[in-house]
């Protein structure tokens, strides 16, 4: 069985909305079995909806449509369906009392625009919709089926999950899982990261191997078929361990985790706490940081690049000018006064280095110290935020015996 997505609103195509249904939906159906092989998005314009639906049901088996099911004249889904599948809107008095019940419920006037919700083409099936105004329809024709669901997501969500999924698993007898893994590498770019393992992005079938690359690092997505969940995961194992063979164990995490929760996770195994001083980051690894749950980051410094000298006193056999103190010992004195001002057992300091146009950082632990070179690419919070990854990376890298360089 195909399926696709038919996303309706034009303010999905101006980018007034960020169109998350597409992507609940795209995982939802994976997870579930369902083969989902496009996705188009359209405006509020009727010749356009019709003609979407027709290019779609030439193709898939299954159109999922999403948005346009309001009272509003700009809520056309339901009569574009009725065209495209040849089908007369019929008014349904029973989902009009549901309808009614619901605004009684909530202390509301219904208007005479609420009655188009309660139209369904000829011999579609309504979808109930305890959390809106809006029914759903399910309309299951000789040319292939075509779902329709509010656009708002906490409306879609739950029809998604409670009624449509299981409703296509019955009717096209899908039984089997598609499970995923995504682990994540940084400190090496997407081009490295193909030339060690693009013969796997070739040859698998089940499971496959697929790249994604993004300001912060590259994913590697592994995915697998099976009847079972367990099958799939199994199958998995393998591939994964051939990726971290080929990767140098470089990769880290599964799904959700990101550079700063498995850094928090390493550090609070060990009872440790970190701060942070920074320069070139601006902020961007405290914010990372601050932003997870638990409570290894104790708090840090944000530095102007030229600040970071009257902020280091000279050694005895320095002068009083930035350049008279080694960037290396810089990161050394700035992380010890991190020690000493946060009572912490970690600190990370990054030092802006003008001339060369790099960061130098320091990472001293209670197990030793790792002063590593980060290079900048792209300015400004793209700078910003690829700089605290490579940072956040080399900590992670030290705590698990890694060296800078894989």
């Amino acid at each position: 069985m195909q399926c696709e997505l038919l996303m309706i609103g034009t303010e999905l195509l101006l980018g007034q909305v960020a169109d998350t249904n597409a992507a609940y939906m795209g995982r939802q159906l994976a997870g579930n079995g369902v083969n989902l092989y496009q996705k188009t998005t359209v405006g509020d314009n009727p010749a356009r909806i019709v003609g979407a639906l027709n290019d779609a049901l030439a193709r898939a088996d299954v159109v999922l449509c999403s948005g346009g099911l309001g009272p509003t004249e700009d809520d056309i889904t339901r009569e574009c369906v009725a065209e495209a599948l040849g089908w007369p809107l019929e008014y349904h008095p029973e989902l009009y009392d549901a309808i009614l019940a619901r605004f009684n419920r909530l202390g509301r006037e219904i208007t005479e625009n609420n009655k188009r919700q309660a139209m369904l083409p000829r011999g579609a099936e309504a979808i109930e919709n305890p959390h809106g105004t809006a029914p759903g329809l399910i309309a299951a024709s000789d040319r292939g089926v075509v779902v329709c669901m509010p656009g708002v997501p906490h409306e879609l969500k739950p029809m998604l999950d409670e009624r449509v999924i299981p409703w296509l698993k019955q009717r096209f007898s899908i039984a089997g899982v598609l499970r995923y893994r995504s682990l994540k590498v940084c400190g090496i770019g997407e081009s490295r990261v193909d030339a060690l393992m693009g013969d796997l992005i070739l040859s698998g079938a089940n499971p496959t191997v697929g790249l994604l690359a993004g300001a912060d690092g590259v994913v590697v997505r592994i995915a697998a078929r099976a009847e079972t969940a367990e099958a799939a995961e199994a199958l998995m194992d393998p591939v994964e361990a051939e990726v971290q063979k080929r990767l140098g164990g470089i990769a880290f995490g599964r799904d959700n985790d990101t550079i700063e929760s498995v850094v928090d996770g390493l550090l609070r195994a060990r009872g440790w706490r970190m701060a942070v001083a920074e320069t070139s980051t601006g902020g961007t690894i405290a914010q990372r940081l601050l932003c997870l749950p638990t409570g290894s980051f104790a708090g840090g410094y944000v530095l102007a690049p030229d600040e970071t000298a009257r902020w280091i006193p000279p050694g005895p056999d320095e002068d009083d000018t930035p350049g008279g103190v080694p960037f290396d010992r810089q990161g050394v004195d700035m992380g010890r006064r991190l020690l000493l001002d946060f009572s912490v057992t970690c600190a990370l300091a990054l030092i802006f280095e003008p001339e060369a146009g790099r960061t130098v950082g320091t990472f001293l632990c209670p197990s030793g110290m790792r002063h590593f070179v980060l290079g900048h690419y792209g300015d400004g919070a793209l700078s910003q935020l690829r700089l605290s990854v490579a940072a956040l990376e080399q900590v992670r890298r030290f705590l698990v015996g890694l060296p800078d360089e894989v």
